[in-house]
């Protein structure tokens, strides 16, 4: 691996090195957090950003904290994931044909 530079780290650590010439690239490689993930990030974000309004600004805001658990609840009962709808329409959860 003498044609990447010294500063760069191995190409399974720095995503950038695969295209230097001699390695390969397979087009649309980059890593995608899993629609799950996703909405697990965006359920605990929304949490905590509703239980830290209702502590600073107004109890009105623990709402939202409500709101995203019991659309987790139904979620779970039923297999009917709306922010899992909503998700998969943003430009970075499109399938690019190659």
């Amino acid at each position: 691996m003498s044609h990447i530079p010294n500063d760069l780290p191995s190409p399974e650590l720095h995503p950038r090195a695969a295209e230097n010439p001699g390695l390969p690239v397979t087009p649309g490689s980059c890593p995608v957090i899993s629609l799950e993930r996703q909405v697990r990030i965006t359920a605990g974000a929304l949490v905590v950003i509703g239980v830290l309004l209702g502590w600073f600004v107004h109890r009105g805001f623990y709402g939202l904290s409500a709101f995203i658990g019991a659309g987790l609840v139904f979620a779970g009962i039923t297999d009917i994931c709306g922010l899992c709808v909503l998700l998969a329409k943003l430009p970075w959860n499109k399938r690019r044909l190659v």
